[in-house]
């Protein structure tokens, strides 16, 4: 059987963008894999007085 898996930031502690990738389309992956790696957004003037 053939799962789909979704990757979700909503609990990352930061804003960022995804800059690698560790799986190809339709690879196998297991439970706790790191997928993908996030280089951190420099935060706002906003977000540094909040």
């Amino acid at each position: 059987m053939k799962m789909t898996h979704v990757i979700n930031a909503i609990e990352s502690p930061c804003d960022g963008v995804v800059t690698r990738f560790f799986f190809e389309a339709g690879e196998l992956v297991t439970d706790s894999t790191i997928l993908v790696e996030v280089e951190p957004l420099e935060p706002t003037e906003t977000e540094e007085k909040a």
